[in-house]
C-alpha cells in the first residue's frame, strides 16, 4: 500500500540533504550539469532554505545560497524576484515541475539555473517518502503531539491492539497472495495453498526479504523469486559441496559476480561453479549495481546477507526447517519463552569459513563476525514466522496453533528501539503507564505512524477523534 504523500518543503530538503542516497546525475533546466560539492547549513529563519552552499554548475564552482520549493512555480509566488535576501542564490531546487516553468529571475535580474530533482531520483518518490519517514529526526512532530495526552489510557490502549492486528492481517495478506500467485504458477495439478514446497518457497523468499533491511529488501526478494528452491535442489551434488553450490548459484544470479577480479581460491571455486551453473538454472540475472552498498555498515553488506541466505536454504531443503517451526507451535506444552528460543536456534547461523572473515569479494575484515545477529533473528519471527504461522493456522484451521502464535505476538518481551518507536513513545505515551515491550505494542505502534500520523489520517485514529474534535486543526506533518 503506497502512502498519500504530503510533501512540504522541509521533506524535500531532507532529499537535498541525503544527496547519492537519492538521486544522481544532476543537469539544470538549461542543460549546465550539476555538481554539489557543499550543500551549504539549513536556515531556519526568512531567507533562502540552504546559506554557504558551494555548487559547480557548467563546470564552474560557485558560492553562495540555495533555494529549495515544491515545484516551479514557487519561486514567483512567494514574491522572491523582489526580495534582496535571495540575491546570494546560486541554485533553486525543486521537486516538481510544473506548467509555469519561467527561469526563476533575482532582484538583480540575474537568472537561475532550476534542478527538478523527480527527474534525477535513484527510486521511486513514494520509495523515497517511505525510506525519510522510515527514519524521523528527533524534532519530527505528529500532528497530535501538543495533545495527544488529552486521549484516556483505555483509548490508546484499545487502539493499540486494533492496530496491532491491523498490521498482522497486512502482513498476512501478502504472504497469502504470495502463495496463492505461486500456486496458480505451478506447473504441477496437485499445487495448492496445502502444498509444503509451496509453503517453503514463501518463507524463502520473505525471509530473504527480511534480510534486505530497508535498503535490499526488493533485490533480495527479487533473488528468492528468480532462484526457486525447486531449482536450487537441481545443482546439490553432494553433503561437502551443497553450501558452496548455493552461494555460487546465489552470487551469480545477484550479479555480484560480474566484474570481480580478485582471486582466491574460494572466489575461483564459486565462479567456476556459476560457469556451469548459470546454463542449466536459467535464471534472471540481477546486475550489481542493482544492489545498495551505499552508507551501510559492513556486516549489512549483501554479500553477507546472501551468504547467510546460502545457509538458511540449506536448512530448508535438507533439515526440514518448516515442519519445525510449525511443531514448535503446535505442540501441547507450549511456553513462549521456549518456543522463541526454539525458533532463534532454527535461524542461527554456522561458521562459514570465508564469509566470517570478509564482507565483500576480497575485502577481509579485520574480527571475526557472525553472518547473522540475534535482532535480526527476532525480526525475522516477529516479521515472517509469526504472520506466516497466523496464516497456516487460519487455512488449516488449527485453532491451538493460531492461540499459541497470538500468545507469542501478545506476550513476548522485547526491547524495541528504533526512530519511530521513539517518535511515538514521547509524543503519545510519554507521562502513560503504556509501554513498547511486545511485538503486538511494537506493531501497533508503526502501523499508527505509517498508515495513521504519516498520511494524514487524523480523522480515522481514534486517538485523533477524541484530541482534534471539535477543534477546526488542519492535520499536518512538520519535518525537521
Amino acid at each position: 500500500m503506497k502512502p498519500k504523500l504530503n510533501i512540504n518543503e522541509s521533506f524535500i530538503c531532507k532529499i537535498w540533504e541525503g544527496g547519492a542516497e537519492y538521486y544522481s546525475g544532476l543537469v539544470a533546466d538549461n542543460g549546465e550539469d550539476i555538481e554539489i560539492v557543499d550543500y551549504g547549513t539549513r536556515n531556519y529563519d526568512s531567507g533562502p532554505d540552504y546559506k554557504n552552499a558551494k555548487v559547480k554548475i557548467g563546470g564552474k564552482v560557485y558560492s553562495g545560497d540555495v533555494e529549495i520549493h515544491r515545484d516551479f512555480k514557487n519561486w514567483a509566488e512567494h514574491d522572491h524576484p523582489k526580495d534582496r535576501k535571495y540575491n546570494s542564490v546560486v541554485l533553486h531546487v525543486v521537486l516538481w515541475d510544473s506548467d509555469i516553468n519561467t527561469p526563476p529571475k533575482l532582484r538583480i535580474k540575474r537568472e537561475l539555473p532550476t534542478v527538478i530533482l523527480s527527474n534525477f531520483l535513484n527510486q521511486s518518490i513514494h520509495d523515497v517518502w517511505q525510506d525519510i519517514i522510515s527514519k524521523p529526526s528527533d524534532k519530527f512532530l505528529l500532528p497530535c503531539s501538543d495533545v495527544s495526552h488529552l486521549a484516556p489510557d483505555d483509548v490508546v490502549t484499545n487502539w493499540f491492539s486494533k492496530l496491532s492486528i491491523e498490521r498482522l492481517k497486512i502482513k498476512t495478506e501478502r504472504i497469502k497472495h504470495r502463495l496463492e500467485e505461486i500456486s496458480n504458477k505451478s506447473e504441477s495439478a496437485s499445487a495448492g495453498p496445502q502444498k509444503k514446497s509451496l509453503w517453503e518457497q514463501v518463507l524463502y523468499e520473505f525471509v530473504f526479504e527480511a534480510l534486505g533491511y530497508s535498503k535490499n529488501k526488493e533485490q533480495m526478494m527479487r533473488l528468492a523469486e528468480n532462484l526457486p528452491l525447486r531449482k536450487l535442489r537441481s545443482i546439490l551434488s553432494g553433503e561437502e559441496q551443497d553450501l558452496i553450490e548455493v552461494q555460487s548459484a546465489l552470487f551469480g544470479s545477484a550479479g555480484l559476480l560480474f566484474d570481480v577480479r580478485c582471486k582466491d581460491g574460494y572466489i575461483d571455486k564459486i565462479k567456476e561453479n556459476w560457469k556451469d551453473f548459470e546454463g542449466r538454472l536459467s535464471a534472471q540475472r540481477q546486475n550489481r549495481n542493482d544492489w545498495n552498498f551505499f552508507r551501510l555498515r559492513p556486516q549489512n553488506f549483501p554479500t553477507i546477507r546472501i551468504a547467510y541466505g546460502s545457509q538458511f536454504i540449506l536448512e530448508l531443503i535438507k533439515g526440514e526447517l518448516l515442519k519445525s517451526i510449525i511443531l514448535i507451535f503446535g505442540t501441547d506444552d507450549f511456553k513462549i519463552q521456549g518456543a522463541v528460543k526454539r525458533l532463534s536456534k532454527l535461524f542461527y547461523p554456522v561458521a562459514d569459513e570465508y564469509w566470517n572473515t570478509h564482507y565483500d569479494f576480497g575485502k577481509s575484515s579485520k574480527a571475526v563476525s557472525k553472518l547473522l545477529g540475534t535482532q535480526r533473528i527476532s525480526d525475522i519471527i516477529i516479521n515472517v514466522i509469526i504472520p506466516l504461522v497466523y496464516l497456516y493456522s487460519k487455512i488449516f484451521k488449527d485453532q491451538h496453533i493460531k492461540e499459541n502464535v497470538l500468545g507469542l505476538y501478545r506476550n513476548l518481551k522485547i526491547n524495541p528501539e528504533n526512530s519511530i518507536l521513539r517518535v511515538i513513545e514521547k509524543q503519545v505515551l510519554k507521562n502513560r503507564n503504556i509501554e513498547i515491550t511486545t511485538p503486538e505494542m511494537e506493531q501497533a505502534a508503526i502501523q499508527l505512524y505509517n498508515f495513521y500520523c504519516t498520511r494524514g489520517r487524523c480523522d480515522e485514529c481514534e486517538i485523533g477523534k477524541r484530541v482534534f474534535k471539535n477543534t477546526g486543526y488542519e492535520y499536518r506533518l512538520i519535518y525537521y
